[in-house]
């Protein structure tokens, strides 16, 4: 969703976001391998990104639709675990949501991490050609009108030899994963929130656009599309099967 649809008349998602801000790490806890599947998707993007040594620029990555900053966190440790050298990294996280951006900067951070209020779509569109070298988009593309351009966008600011992870939920071609999906939301997501108080038209949204998403195949499409090459895709287990991605590309 554009910065400008949520000035217009139309339900804001950034809005539904300020305002589930306050209780969303709670909510997203009640969900198994919420976290540990966000790790594995910047495991994979960080396995791709340069090793700098002393001395050298740090490598850059945007976690776009960073939330309240538990993809942030999992870039930081997953560059841990596998560089060792968390000075030579720097994020920068960038949520259209003012609610869940302050939830984020009320975390601590070492130095490197910036996270920022804007439109995803629109910030990238203000970054230089080849400025990045990963970029992170977890939960992001389905809320996004206008994928193509997020896509084209994304491909356009990495350096080459740079990577991107997408990181969502699909459930499109595969008749399990939808029934599942519903089942799960109609009978837990959805009724806690109204049990809690939280807010039900944005569970009813993720439902929908979760249910409306692309498929695996069609996500894989726009990054080659885009000139994102050496797919690979990720799948989780358990009740998620089939039903959370991860797909990983890089920049030629």
């Amino acid at each position: 969703m554009t910065t400008e649809q949520q000035r217009t008349g139309e339900w804001g998602l950034a809005a539904a976001f300020d305002r589930a801000a306050p209780t969303y790490d709670a909510m997203v806890a009640l969900s198994p391998g919420y976290h540990a599947q966000l790790r594995t998707a910047a495991e994979l993007l960080v396995e791709r990104l340069p090793r700098p040594e002393a001395g050298d620029r740090p490598v850059s990555v945007l976690d776009v639709g960073c939330g309240s900053g538990a993809s942030t966190r999992a870039l930081l440790d997953a560059w841990a675990g596998q560089a060792g050298t968390p000075g030579l990294l720097t994020v920068r996280g960038v949520d259209a949501s003012q609610g869940m951006v302050l939830q984020a900067r009320a975390k601590r951070w070492p130095m490197g991490v910036e996270l920022l209020v804007a439109d995803a779509v629109e910030h990238l569109e203000s970054l230089p050609d080849a400025s990045v070298d990963g970029v992170l988009a977890a939960y992001l593309l389905r809320n996004v009108p206008d994928r193509e351009r997020l896509v084209r966008e994304v491909a356009r600011v990495l350096r080459p030899g740079g990577a991107v992870a997408i990181h969502d939920y699909s459930v499109v071609g595969n008749i399990r994963a939808r029934v599942t999906w519903a089942a799960i939301c109609h009978g837990v997501i959805i009724p806690l929130a109204a049990l809690k108080r939280s807010d039900v038209p944005l569970h009813r949204y993720l439902y929908t656009s979760v249910r409306d998403f692309d498929s695996v195949g069609r996500i894989c499409e726009r990054l080659l599309l885009a000139g994102v090459v050496d797919l690979h895709h990720e799948s989780y287990g358990g009740w998620q099967r089939d039903l959370v991605h991860t797909v990983v590309g890089s920049r030629p």
